[in-house]
């Protein structure tokens, strides 16, 4: 699958092009890809004799140089040709036996806006609704996004903050919803929005 894409990084002052496309093999056994293809917005042919290991990760950028010094990340494939549109495109990889998987993503709501030049990636977070689904999708956790790897996890003084207890509001309005911080330290809340989730 196509589970990262970085199509618009954060502006460098070094200049770096860290555009990338990051493949992900969910089957537990090796996929061997060779002479398969990037194609929409990049075009890149897969070399003879590229596998990508049962649960691991393949990383395609437009600068492998630059990719590897920024994330210490060894053995990413490029150059690709073309870029990864600021705006949205497509990308499909296809295979060999007519195997195909295709990808639009964009800059407009509802697809994150984080990805949209703010340093951070897309991330396929949510397989099942498919890769051409917005709701598939969601900005990486850090800027940079984690291409190479699984998601990274960003360590913030919320993470330990749980919904405790409530009461239902009754016909005069009274009710509550606690909060109780489980982490070792103080939570800061500002920012965060108690609401309903679900629909009325």
């Amino acid at each position: 699958m196509i589970s990262e894409i970085m199509y618009n990084p954060a502006p460098r002052v070094d200049g770096k092009n860290l555009e990338f496309v990051e493949l992900y093999n969910a089957q537990p056994y090796f996929e061997e890809i060779g002479g398969w293809r990037l194609s929409g917005e990049v075009e890149f042919t897969f070399p003879p004799g590229t596998v990508i290991p049962g649960g691991g990760y393949l990383v395609v950028a437009a600068a492998p140089a630059d990719v590897a010094s920024a994330y210490g990340l060894e053995g990413a494939l490029g150059p690709f040709g073309g870029r990864l549109g600021n705006g949205g495109g497509v990308l499909r990889l296809l295979g060999t036996a007519r195997r195909c998987v295709e990808v639009d993503y964009n800059d407009r709501s509802p697809w994150p806006e984080l990805a949209d030049g703010y340093g951070h990636s897309l991330v396929l977070a949510r397989p099942s609704y498919g890769e051409r689904d917005p709701r598939a999708v969601r900005a990486s956790r850090v800027k940079g996004g984690s291409p190479g790897m699984s998601e990274a996890v960003e360590i913030t003084s919320q993470m330990g903050v749980r919904i405790n207890e409530w009461l239902m509001p009754d016909d005069v309005g009274t009710g509550f919803v606690e909060l109780f911080n489980a982490g070792a330290e103080e939570a800061d809340l500002s920012g965060l929005r108690l609401g309903r989730s679900w629909p009325r």
